[in-house]
């Protein structure tokens, strides 16, 4: 009697590798949204706590868009304090549900859509894995003045879809600049986010505060997905062995 032992050839080696690629692939985690959450200051960031490598807050309080990598749509205004501009409530010193005295980014009756766009190279070599924005109002809308459906999506660093959230009614029917509507919106990706977008289909007449990205290095996890992987690496190993060494058998 004849005992055979387990040889598989090249072709199968190659579709065991192409397996294991797949499943280390799949082992990266998928990116996470956040919101529409209620927001009145940092305080209220789910990125204020964690440690990161960078980390970047534009709150618009001197006036420009200048925190580094990042570039947004064109057409849109850094708003001075008014009766009309609605800050995140914090930024005047005080949580007193006004954003009046605050600054704010404004689509100054031009556009439904604002997208930020991050530079790697700019960021030290790296994308930013958290990115947020806090919606803060509306004024002229159709067909409800002072409402109105916000959406927020993202891209990875290849430009694919991460996903995104809404459209999400958002509003207080009016733009005396009250903060209690205010939003925020986020999204993590270890793998990194070149673009997030904001918009409102049925307004060019509403605001943003309080960008946030920054950069968090992945910590490795052992899941059951990467014990597998690492399972198969070691078969792989002994397959890719004993095909150079080519079958063999053995009697008795």
């Amino acid at each position: 009697m004849f005992k055979h032992r387990l040889c598989i050839g090249r072709g199968g080696s190659a579709v065991l590798l192409a397996v294991l690629i797949g499943l280390l692939g799949e082992a990266h985690a998928a990116a996470s949204f956040f919101g529409p959450t209620p927001y009145l200051s940092f305080a209220n960031s789910p990125f204020n706590g964690p440690s990161f490598s960078y980390f970047h807050l534009e709150n618009f309080e001197d006036g420009v868009l200048n925190t580094p990598g990042v570039s947004a749509s064109p057409g849109w205004v850094v708003a001075a304090p008014s009766a009309l501009t609605d800050s995140v409530d914090g930024d005047d010193g005080s949580i007193d549900g006004s954003g009046t005295a605050g600054w704010s980014l404004f689509s100054n009756g031009t556009s439904s859509s604002l997208t930020f766009t991050f530079n790697a190279a700019a960021l030290g070599g790296s994308l930013p894995t958290h990115v947020g924005i806090v919606w803060t109002d509306v004024g002229n809308a159709t067909p409800v003045v002072g409402f109105g459906g916000v959406s927020f999506s993202a891209l990875d660093a290849h430009g694919v879809s991460l996903g995104g959230i809404g459209p999400v009614t958002l509003g207080d029917g009016n733009a005396a600049g009250g903060t209690a509507e205010d939003r925020f919106f986020g999204v993590t990706n270890s793998d990194g986010i070149s673009q997030i977008t904001i918009s409102m289909s049925n307004s060019t007449d509403w605001e943003v505060d309080h960008l946030q990205y920054g950069l968090q290095a992945a910590v490795p996890e052992p899941s059951a997905l990467i014990l597998l992987a690492a399972g198969l690496a070691g078969v792989l190993a002994l397959v890719l062995r004993r095909s150079r060494e080519g079958p063999s058998h053995s009697a008795r």
